[in-house]
């Protein structure tokens, strides 16, 4: 029996198999092993060491081996390492649904290309609506041994606001994002070209059919901003959870440096969940909250500085499966004059300050089959505001709006499905109802 504190260190490491991958990514994960003088601590040292190869996403397979030192010295022992390397090329093809979109998306990477271990990605998604993304991603999943994952992303995207706001937006963006394994932290840093693009007339040319509101926001701005991400969760399932809890905040930081866009926005967000008793019921308790304030002057025509304002871009917006249930989206809160044109009531103009909070009972389907596929019956309550700046402190309960409903609701692997039927119980007049409601929700509860 060979006692756990024996001295003990590496000699020479043989690595086989490393057709494409360079020898410093494996180098780079048995420092640990490399420190060690003991039989114990070299031991572990190996185990996180293979643990994190696995984890790179670039190997089939990792296999370390202790064998005697070729040199023979007392107290050394060499490594002879094997890996697998998957395949370089990969691709998906895919189309989702939602209520009243459809979505295709391809995509192609290129993985450990350079013997790196990193991915190079290429993403296009189009949606009937006119939503468009051109996204490419190159990802390092560990930088220099440590637990940390980085990502470089440049993207364009088109987003689709006519039937809501009377408007498309426009964005260019680069963004760096470093996040810790356990994806407890996330900072990231954005430059972000954004231009807001009023919807044209349908029978006149060279005419908008969008609010004055709406048109006064139809300028480019830039876009430079740190964010902040902190996640602690402890669901039992991160999608569709019966037991556990669950908490995030956000920290956004705008006008550092380059650009015309200045604010400072934080968001927190939490859930908890309890079993009740052997029979399958689970209560749930939900919310978030989420401010966004600007800072500093804009300046206007005649150089007169006026108070500064949050642009559309970065506004909240609420109503819909995944922020407000029993509501359509964006059909809630702040809205254009019905005077000035757009949209039905009002083109939305977004809010602030938001808030959201939801109640709710789940339970298995009492059909076997149907259990068995994991859907899910619920009965929930969900209350919320979106407010701007300029709202009285007092409206943020009495204009508080509430809606009670039930629904199915499934888990497809990373996303939550549900179908719905709520009723609004408190509601104002240009709010949009939407009482049956079936798509993609991204509800914490």
């Amino acid at each position: 029996m060979v006692r756990a504190d024996t001295p003990l260190r590496i000699g020479r490491v043989f690595v086989e198999g490393n057709k494409r991958t360079e020898p410093s990514v494996i180098e780079d994960e048995l420092q640990d092993a490399y420190r060690a003088s003991t039989v114990q601590g070299v031991h572990r040292g190996l185990q996180k060491a293979n643990y994190n190869l696995q984890n790179l996403g670039i190997f089939k397979g990792v296999d370390i081996q202790m064998q005697e030192a070729a040199s023979k010295a007392p107290g050394e022992t060499d490594l002879h390492i094997k890996v697998i390397e998957k395949g370089v090329f990969s691709a998906y093809t895919g189309t989702s649904f939602t209520r009243d979109d459809i979505n295709f998306e391809a995509s192609g990477s290129l993985r450990n290309p350079t013997g790196h271990a990193e991915t190079l990605e290429g993403t296009y998604s189009r949606s009937r609506q006119g939503n468009r993304s051109l996204k490419v991603n190159l990802g390092k999943p560990r930088v220099r041994g440590l637990n940390t994952r980085f990502d470089c992303q440049i993207h364009e995207d088109t987003l689709n606001h006519e039937r809501t706001s009377s408007l498309s937006e426009k964005v260019q963006a680069v963004a760096f994002h470093f996040t810790t394994h356990n994806r407890r932290h996330r900072l990231s840093y954005e430059l972000a070209l954004r231009d807001i693009l009023p919807r044209r007339h349908l029978s006149t040319p060279f005419a908008y059919d969008a609010s004055l509101s709406i048109m006064r926001e139809a300028t480019p701005s830039l876009k430079s901003v740190f964010r902040y991400k902190f996640t602690d969760d402890r669901q039992d399932d991160s999608v569709l959870p019966s037991s556990g809890t669950f908490f995030s905040g956000l920290l956004e930081l705008a006008g550092v440096g380059v650009g015309d866009v200045a604010y400072v926005k934080a968001e927190v967000a939490g859930a908890a969940h309890k079993p009740l008793g052997a029979t399958g019921l689970s209560a749930h308790l939900s919310g978030s909250v989420g401010v966004v304030r600007p800072t500093g002057w804009r300046a206007r025509e005649g150089g007169v500085d006026e108070a500064p304002s949050t642009r559309f871009s970065d506004r909240y917006m609420l109503g819909g499966l995944q922020t407000l249930r029993g509501f359509g989206y964006s059909g809630v809160g702040p809205r254009a004059p019905e005077r000035e044109g757009g949209a039905l009531k009002g083109d939305s103009l977004g809010g602030d300050f938001k808030y959201v909070a939801t109640v709710a009972l789940t339970a298995p389907m009492p059909l076997p089959l149907l259990d068995k596929f994991g859907l899910r019956w619920h009965v929930f309550a969900d209350a919320g505001n979106l407010l701007p700046w300029s709202a009285p402190l007092t409206s943020m309960l009495s204009d508080m709006r509430v809606a009670c409903g039930t629904g199915l609701a499934v888990s497809l692997g990373m996303a939550r499905v549900e179908m719905n039927y709520s009723v609004p119980v408190k509601k104002e007049m240009k709010d949009f109802e939407q009482r049956w409601q079936f798509g993609l929700a991204a509800h914490i509860g």
